[in-house]
């Protein structure tokens, strides 16, 4: 990871996304110790090493050309304010599914409420089914957060099951390229 690699993956209005900097490190660590962010993707807040350990070895590094969880920034000033992406979508025995990809949309707690996160999304479809001509898009939102899904839910995708799993259940969303 290069400290001042500034790749452009794509951009939207307001947004650009690039592959992560270690000069994002710090602003990715503050959201994972932030309990309102971490509190629906994995309960509780990460500590500062955990944190580290994911930015460096987790999804934000590009997997097998464009899969990733890209740095997402303001293009107004650079700031850091969360990371979105597509990433492998794997199928019950741990196969990567041809075709398909998986979405997540983290946005850092301060920038919440401002449209990111659908403006996001939109650019995200655009560029998988346009570009990359995926035949569906799926996405999984842990039951209870109502933001997150009315987001989804604002750019197309479809419920299709609710899972169950020890303490915690799922939403798993489809949205198809028609």
């Amino acid at each position: 990871m290069e400290p001042n690699q500034q790749k452009i993956i794509l951009e939207s209005e307001r947004l650009l996304f690039r592959l992560h900097t270690l000069d994002d490190m710090d602003d990715f660590c503050a959201m994972e110790q932030d309990p309102e962010v971490r509190r629906y993707v994995g309960g509780k807040p990460r500590t500062r090493a955990e944190a580290e350990d994911r930015f460096i070895n987790g999804p934000m590094q590009p997997h097998e050309g464009f899969w990733a969880m890209w740095a997402t920034v303001l293009k107004a000033d650079d700031q850091y304010i969360g990371r979105c992406g597509l990433y492998p979508h794997y199928g019950q025995n741990g196969e990567i599914i041809a075709g398909d990809a998986s979405m997540g949309l983290y946005i850092a707690y301060p920038y919440w409420r401002n449209g990111f996160a659908t403006e996001a999304g939109h650019a995200l479809i655009s560029f998988g089914f346009n570009k990359h001509h995926l035949k569906r898009i799926v996405t999984m939102i842990q039951v209870g957060n109502d933001a997150s899904v009315h987001v989804i839910e604002k750019l197309g995708f479809t419920l299709t099951q609710t899972e169950h799993s020890g303490n915690r259940s799922f939403y798993h969303y489809v949205l198809e390229n028609n």
